[in-house]
């Protein structure tokens, strides 16, 4: 029964586009609104004469979001986070403006609790913890340089911050706002359409393993979007704060259905050998036309199938695979008991699957439904990540700022933004080097551009019209690789840093001396800060370990004992595997081990509590219950 042929859309590849660079409208609307943002900012920090009014537009494109959920959250935790660390970083001059050992070892600290923060908490929370940071040092370091002027530094920083937080929210706001509850209906409409064509495809085995992992990690890449885009919601309308707790349930039980889902495939893949064509001949009819319908349902173009509907579905499907289990049953003696055991469970994992798949789709996301399930508490173990993110980012940053100081480098400072932005950059990130290498491949392209501009263009610009139109023209290809996913990064840098570069001032100096010496600090503070995470890698591989091992070593031995049910154990599972699963890259073949490996776990819960029904079944006989009963105790 193994995989026949296969269609385009079962191999879950996708054709490679001519422009990797999204030019759909919306994506065009965002680009001109934050470069419009961007410029609005810059105009008000001119008009106050801002001491560093570059912060300004550079805050617009660290800050740019497609919804307007999404701008919330960040701008409120921006602002939190850059207020705070102003304070922060004001308090810190206060005290040892006059003893710079002690500043900087203050400053350092800050630094420390900022990244081991982060670490531990998600989403935008985690990126104020950050900015906390961030803040205190620039106005620490800048701020001790010039302790008379302290406050005013601060406050200039401060201000040029929150006003491009302000213009960036604003314009995201007014300008044909997309909310992110509407961008999370319609992810959640596609999810479910994917997620069917997903079972179908293991039902009627189309497709090889090695095309069915990547359908799933398509799938994956999806569920992840829709947990992104769910914390983004909770900040648009009280009700959607309200519902949370289900719209977390929604990402479990897609992790749940593509946990059966693998069972299925797996089983149906190696149903093989003696008696496996017969017992065959009464499965695979039953399945094809389960997966017929599962697409045909799917295919309606409805956002939200009929729950009435959907349940008769259901109801009509399990009835199926109920008189397929008792055509196997009339086989006895007649073909391997293998082979009919087999067929049996290929068609219960089969009805769980239909029943887990109809509950996904019927969960509302905005009120409505039953109330989430909620899995026990773990046992607490120490997590080593965050103290040792924390310890390399305060290392890294006392390197740059002793070199800083021992050389009397006057662009130290720049190299210590670099990075810290750097830095900023792969927290929370496996793949460190590839989270921030893009930003610095972006920087030294804005950096180029920004100097071409710098010399050829603005000397002969008159008033900031002029000068506004240029940015518009050359930030517009920034915001269209910033919308695009697989190139924001770059597309962020190349925004961020080019509109800073050109904005330092009301008043154009033609110092190009100080240009390049000032973008090569920055550039070589990034380097030195790549090179750090080279050498020190944090990753969450330790907690993905106490994640198996609690599934291994104590979920799954308890669901066999029978001190844990079967659907408590594999929503635990479920959960662990859901709070790492941004941090998973299923190209690698150990995170593809991981993932799949407690998918399998939390589906093996699943048949455990079948094992323990039918050891306690009275119409089982004694003997096979006593081996059933013999075999869990073992296993656990």
């Amino acid at each position: 029964m193994a995989g026949a042929g296969t269609t385009a859309a079962s191999e879950g590849t996708v054709a490679r586009p001519l422009i990797p660079v999204d030019l759909g409208w919306r994506n065009v609307v965002f680009s001109l609104r934050t470069a419009a943002a961007a410029v609005m900012a810059l105009a008000i920090c001119y008009h106050l004469d801002l001491g560093d009014p570059q912060w300004a537009p550079l805050t617009v494109y660290l800050l740019a979001q497609p919804t307007v959920g999404a701008a919330l959250s960040k701008s409120l935790w921006r602002t939190i986070g850059t207020v705070l660390g102003g304070v922060a970083g004001l308090g810190i001059v206060e005290g040892f403006a006059e003893q710079p050992e002690l500043l900087i070892a203050a400053t350092v600290i800050a630094v420390f609790v900022s990244f081991y923060l982060a670490s531990r908490l998600r989403n935008f929370v985690s990126y104020g913890a950050l900015l906390f940071g961030y803040t205190t040092i620039l106005v620490a370091y800048e701020g001790s340089a010039d302790p008379l002027n302290a406050w005013v530094v601060a406050g200039d920083r401060m201000a040029a911050i929150l006003i491009g937080i302000g213009c960036g929210t604003l314009m995201t706001m007014l300008v044909l706002p997309r909310y992110a509850g509407d961008a999370l209906r319609e992810q959640l409409a596609g999810t479910r359409h994917e997620l069917a064509r997903y079972v179908a495809t293991a039902l009627r085995l189309s497709a090889t393993p090695a095309e069915f992992a990547r359908a799933r990690g398509s799938m994956v890449r999806r569920v992840v979007q829709f947990d992104a885009l769910r914390s983004s919601a909770l900040f648009e309308a009280p009700e959607m704060r309200a519902d949370g707790p289900r719209l977390r349930r929604i990402v479990h039980e897609l992790l749940l259905v593509l946990s059966v889902a693998r069972g299925v495939y797996a089983r149906l893949d190696a149903f093989a050998g003696p008696g496996a064509a017969e017992v065959g001949a009464i499965i695979r009819p039953r399945l094809d036309a389960l997966a017929s319908r599962i697409e045909t349902l799917s295919a309606d173009g409805s956002p939200k199938p009929d729950p009435t509907g959907l349940r008769r579905e259901a109801a009509s499907a399990a009835a199926s695979l109920q008189e397929a289990r008792r055509e196997i049953e009339a086989s006895a003696g007649k073909a391997p008991f293998e082979a009919l055991a087999n067929g049996v469970l290929i068609l219960r994992r089969a009805g769980t699957l239909v029943e887990d798949l109809a509950l996904a789709m019927l969960i509302d996301p905005i009120g409505g439904g039953s109330q989430p399930r909620r899995p026990r508490a773990r046992a607490s173990t120490p997590d080593w990540e965050p103290l040792l993110l924390g310890l390399r980012g305060a290392f890294a940053i006392l390197l740059l700022t002793v070199i800083w100081r021992a050389t009397g480098w006057s662009e130290g400072f720049a190299a210590v933004a670099g990075g810290v932005i750097t830095l900023f950059l792969s927290v929370n990130q496996d793949r460190e080097i590839d989270a921030a290498l893009p930003f610095l491949t972006g920087t030294a392209i804005a950096v180029v551009a920004s100097y071409l501009v710098f010399i050829f263009v603005l000397p002969g610009l008159e008033g900031f019209g002029e000068l506004a139109a240029v940015l518009m023209l050359l930030l517009l290809p920034a915001g269209l690789l910033a919308g695009t996913p697989a190139t924001g990064a770059l597309g962020t840098a190349i925004g961020a840093m080019g509109i800073s570069q050109l904005s330092t001032g009301n008043l154009y100096v033609l110092d190009e001396a100080g240009f390049v010496s000032n973008a090569f600090a920055m550039l070589a503070g990034m380097a030195g800060t790549l090179l750090v995470l080279a050498v020190w890698p944090v990753t969450s591989a330790a907690r993905r370990g106490r994640t198996w091992r609690r599934t291994v070593g104590a979920i799954v031995p308890d669901v066999a004992c029978g001190t844990v049910a079967p659907r408590e154990g594999s929503a635990e599972i479920v959960a662990l595997l859901a709070t790492l699963l941004p941090r998973l890259s299923l190209d690698r073949q150990q995170d593809e081990d991981f993932f799949r490996g407690s998918l399998g776990a939390a589906s093996s819960c699943i048949e455990l509590g079948r094992l323990r029904a039918c050891a306690s079944d009275p119409g089982m006989p004694a003997d096979a219950a006593a081996s059933i009963a013999d075999f869990l105790a073992a296993f656990a």
